[in-house]
């Protein structure tokens, strides 16, 4: 959110996980200077986040929140946020951060953005019936069973990508289960089966699609048969998460991995992928390399010195 709203400058502290991104190594080498005081949710050590450069304002999540608070004397903006929060949520967040940083230009731009890719996605794909819409199966985790249900944000994302989550029909907000981030639970093969064949699986771990055809349990369904099964995009952070980079680019990179080239021919996904981080986040151009990067989902988590700055 900072880098969006052009503040980056004033962070003086972050979470690992983005930290940790090989993209966001490459966008600011300087991320891996800064103090990484958050880990996970709850995971907060207060005393690198004030040896550090303390800060005048901490934002977080409320868990998080609640523990600066506890803690230090510092000014806590406490969010509250769930991987039900839509494109709606996504507007209303960007507009108070674009207060909060004295932007508020800058989160009209992305509000804009976002409002101009969904428009388009509905004109591709206006023609398509009901019942010849792509379904999509997002399964995470070794077991490829970890999923986001029609009560999470990934429904309106498939949604505005002219598609159908294939697990639309089950819940997985409720009943966190223990070692997964909220909003995401395993289901059983067996609701995997009893649900819409999915036409598309995207998977975040292993070779696609290989693992599945070698697995007695997978090779079976349609999708695999037929050699669609895709790793899951990556680029500044995950993008089985509601966040700006997501919202605009995981609908578009559906869309086109769904349906046939020529609905979308006149605008390559490269095209797309290089402007909204060049046009919305502010960084140098990346090429056309970096941009299949991200579509291939080739971006990862690495470690401090693997990355250097692209040219």
């Amino acid at each position: 959110m900072p880098y969006l709203l052009g503040a980056n400058a004033s962070v003086t502290a972050v979470t690992k996980g983005p930290q940790m991104m090989e993209m966001m190594q490459e966008m600011d080498p300087g991320i891996i200077d800064k103090p990484a005081p958050r880990t996970t949710n709850g995971n907060v050590n207060i005393e690198e986040l004030l040896v550090a450069n303390p800060p005048d304002c901490v934002i977080a999540f409320d868990v998080d929140g609640k523990i600066v608070e506890s803690q230090t004397d510092i000014p806590v903006i406490c969010l509250s946020g769930t991987m039900s929060d839509g494109f709606d949520e996504m507007r209303q967040e960007i507009t108070f951060m674009g207060e909060v940083f004295q932007n508020p230009d800058r989160a009209r731009a992305y509000i804009d953005y976002l409002d101009g890719t969904l428009a388009f996605l509905r004109e591709r794909t206006a023609d398509i019936p009901e019942d010849e819409r792509v379904t999509i199966f997002l399964g995470e985790g070794v077991s490829h069973l970890q999923t986001l249900g029609g009560d999470t944000f990934f429904t309106e994302w498939t949604d505005a990508a002219g598609c159908r989550n294939a697990v639309a029909g089950i819940e997985t907000t409720q009943g966190q289960q223990e070692g997964m981030h909220t909003g995401i639970n395993e289901i059983s093969m067996e609701q995997v089966l009893a649900v819409d064949p999915p036409d598309i699986i995207i998977i975040d771990t292993g070779s696609p699609p290989a693992d599945l055809e070698n697995d007695s349990r997978w090779k079976e369904l349609s999708a695999v048969k037929d050699g669609r099964v895709y790793k899951q995009p990556t680029g500044l952070f995950l993008w089985s998460r509601p966040s700006a980079e997501s919202a605009v680019l995981y609908p578009l990179w559906l869309s086109y991995a769904a349906y046939p080239p020529n609905r979308f021919e006149d605008v390559p996904l490269t095209d797309r992928v290089k402007d909204f981080y060049t046009e919305i986040y502010g960084f140098p151009p990346i090429t056309d390399a970096q941009a299949q990067k991200v579509i291939d989902g080739t971006y990862g988590s690495v470690t401090f010195g693997q990355v250097k700055q692209s040219g």
